[in-house]
């Protein structure tokens, strides 16, 4: 053993024995043991919670977070509008291309079409603006299955 070393007991950092010989716990170690659980614990649920937030789990969304994402039963719009005007509101607000290919997959299952969904763009370009309008363009034509960047790269 070394110098640093000998100074320390033969047991130190492990578990004692008790007189019958059998090891005994420090109760300090159980409670760095149950902290360090508890840790791990806090940190695979905020690893989940963010996970499902960025893969817009829909049941997160609705139950915990207390955004319902179905439209209100009195409302006076229809599925498919209401899911055209979502895609427009987030392209309007800037929102990440997540968010925007989600939106379009609604659309599409509220019974839009391709077309429509692209000319929510053209319709909200006077008031949004070029750059908003642009830089969600590829993001939707990804949700739409058509790779622009893609295509304008051909010659």
């Amino acid at each position: 053993m070394t110098a640093g070393l000998s100074s320390l007991p033969a047991d130190a950092g492990l578990a004692r024995r008790g007189s019958n010989g059998a090891r005994r716990r420090n109760p300090a170690h159980d409670r760095q043991d149950a902290t360090a659980a508890e840790v791990m614990g806090q940190t695979a649920r905020f690893q989940e919670t963010l996970s499902k937030l960025t893969m817009i789990d829909e049941r997160v969304v609705e139950a915990q977070a207390g955004l319902g994402l179905d439209l209100a039963t009195v409302s006076v719009l229809d599925g498919k509008t209401a899911a055209l005007l979502r895609v427009a509101a987030l392209v309007a607000i800037g929102s990440p291309g997540v968010c925007l290919e989600w939106s379009a997959g609604r659309a599409l299952a509220a019974g839009a079409t391709e077309d429509e969904i692209a000319d929510v763009l053209l319709a909200i370009a006077p008031v949004a603006g070029l750059s908003r309008i642009t830089a969600a363009a590829p993001d939707l034509a990804i949700a739409l299955g058509y790779d622009v960047m893609a295509a304008l790269e051909e010659p």
